[in-house]
């Protein structure tokens, strides 16, 4: 069951935290929990202005519902990840009115029934087992779609499946030891990650023997990172806030530069005529749009940015060559206001990060055109987050987390599950992903751009082959005929033997920072894979093998991605370099 709030007409990610706590917990000490919560929402609201925020709390009594209440009351998005269904839910609230609580604060935030599995449709006899298994579970989808869990703990062990402490084992290292089948994620428990926080406040429970673990103190507050030792930080560390501060700045460029785009016929081609009834895709096409947008709009800016350097670098060579062989002494000034607006030109691309912010949502825009399409296809959009970029440049780049949660985000839940049946959609996916010869979709894309690079490739090698030949031409018609040669032309002779390898040169340079070589080995090598796909992908009507395929074909593309932005990560605006 999801019962989804209305999109925002502004595309806007969020950081997103998730509440587990202890129930049980004494009266007296409520109101520091409250305090710290409240300190908590105002220094991350005055901290990331850019970034809104959004509480999961499955609404337990105790410390969940103190997290959400203070999260409405500053006016935080809430949403209710739940175990159950909502009847079977409440069953686990008695005391007195906590389920009028309970449903007052369900109709503030949105509901998502983490019930995947259909535990509690189980035997009576195992009913405790598999309501236990069912509240692991939650605690995981938590985890998997926040950035920061707020654990209300009393910093004790226990080892009890879904208590607040697996939960946190879970957030911090991937893995819930108690429960090992449900929580293990491979490709997380050895990777550096950036959403391992915890931000634990210390409680006490209201039950014999329920003082906090030893050294710990009610009502303080600490930050804890991934580590055995659960090692404490005075704040929260450099490469978390250089994420949120990521997302931020994301969300300013979409106010700024796209706030009108909406998902486009690049990736529908009108196959569906509404895509707002489909609200499981719809978030993540809006998005893709706009990062898509993004990314053509600043790989645009760095373009113009790093042609207009090399054709300053041409006429600087120019006016040098003028000043030094023609005793034109002019030029020296104008030599210098030819490096002033290149200094200029080089500053203002790499203040305003063109070149990082065009590689990181070319990034974004290919994750969600993946999660677009696996979605669509029943391939992923399970409530456990498996979306495109689990993984995605996790072990190269801890920087480019914001990537990888905002696609979480998009792919959360809540957004809707009212996609179409798979079994229709999946021969759209097909046709409008891989797309055929005739250069529609991904295979068409390539293909072009295939032809595209050939045609520069050739171009830089008849261009540069052409300059060193005339250069040395010229030189030796220079060293042949110079005393018989009007100076008017020993001295045009001498410019060329000058601009000549210059212009070469630059070339040269130009073709490495576009990467020309290397993109062409790329751009063959996805059309190849693309195709292949297409032809098993017309050998078989098996759905599952379908699926295996088109799963299959995301993952190669983004490692193919992930070497796209790596190489091109090394050739940022450098005219020192020229």
């Amino acid at each position: 069951m999801f019962l989804r709030m209305a999109e925002p007409a502004i595309p806007s990610a969020p950081l997103t935290l998730a509440v587990t706590g202890h129930r049980d917990l004494m009266a007296d000490e409520v109101p520091d929990i409250e305090r710290l919560l409240r300190e908590l929402f105002l220094s991350l609201l005055h901290r990331f202005p850019d970034t809104p925020l959004r509480l999961l709390s499955p609404l337990a009594e105790g410390g969940g519902r103190i997290a959400a209440r203070v999260a409405l009351e500053l006016g935080v998005e809430l949403v209710v990840p739940i175990p159950f269904s909502r009847e079977n839910y409440e069953r686990d609230f008695t005391a007195p009115g906590s389920r009028d609580e309970f449903r007052e604060l369900c109709a503030q935030g949105t509901i998502v029934d983490v019930s995947v599995y259909g535990r509690d449709e189980r035997a009576t006899e195992t009913e405790a087992a598999a309501r236990s298994l069912a509240y692991a579970e939650l605690g995981i989808f938590m985890c998997e779609h926040a950035e920061l869990l707020i654990a209300i703990w009393d910093g004790k062990v226990t080892g009890l499946v879904g208590g607040t402490d697996q939960v946190v084992e879970y957030h911090q290292f991937g893995q819930m030891s108690a429960a090992p089948a449900l929580g293990n994620r491979p490709a997380r428990v050895l990777a550096e990650d950036d959403t391992d926080l915890v931000f634990h406040i210390v409680c006490s429970r209201d039950r014999e023997g329920g003082t906090p673990a030893e050294g710990l103190t009610p009502g303080s507050r600490r930050w804890l990172i991934a580590d055995p030792d659960r090692i404490e930080i005075p704040d929260i560390p450099p490469t978390f806030v250089e994420m949120v501060d990521n997302i931020g700045t994301f969300n300013r460029d979409v106010r700024l530069l796209a706030s009108g785009v909406e998902p486009n016929s690049e990736i529908l081609k009108g196959w569906i005529d509404d895509l707002t009834e489909h609200g499981g895709v719809y978030r993540t096409a809006r998005f893709f749009a706009c990062a898509d947008h993004l990314a053509n709009v600043f790989g645009s800016r760095h373009r113009r940015a790093l042609i207009g350097l090399h054709v300053l670098a041409v006429l600087m060579g120019l006016a040098f060559v003028a000043y030094a062989d023609l005793d034109m002494a002019p030029m020296i000034y104008l030599f210098l206001g030819l490096f002033a607006v290149g200094y200029l030109l080089y500053r203002t691309g790499s203040r305003r990060n063109w070149h990082r912010k065009f590689l990181d949502y070319r990034a974004l825009a290919e994750g969600l055109r993946v999660q677009f399409y696996w979605r669509l296809a029943g391939v992923s959009g399970k409530v456990r987050n498996d979306f495109a970029y689990d993984n995605f440049l996790q072990k190269q780049d801890v920087g480019m987390g914001w990537i990888r949660n905002v696609i979480s985000f998009t792919g959360s839940p809540e957004a809707g599950a009212n996609s179409p049946p798979v079994e229709v959609a999946i021969d759209g996916v097909i046709d409008c992903w891989i797309g055929d010869p005739e250069r529609s979709g991904q295979l068409g894309y390539f293909q072009n751009k295939v032809l595209l690079h050939e045609r520069h490739v050739i171009r830089t090698g008849r261009l540069v082959g052409l300059c060193l030949w005339l250069g040395i031409a010229t030189t030796a018609v220079l060293a042949v005929l110079q005393s018989r040669l009007p100076d008017v032309a020993v001295n045009a002779m001498v410019v060329a033997m000058g601009i000549l390898p210059l212009i070469a040169a630059v070339r040269e340079a130009y073709a490495h920072k576009n990467a020309e070589h290397e993109l062409l080995k790329q751009y063959r090598f996805m059309y190849r894979l693309f195709r292949e796909a297409r032809f098993r992908l017309s050998r078989t009507r098996n759905l599952a093998e379908k699926q295996t395929i088109l799963r299959a074909l995301g993952e190669a593309a983004l490692d193919e991605h992930a070497e796209w932005i790596l190489m091109h990560r090394e050739r940022p605006l450098e005219p020192g370099k020229l």
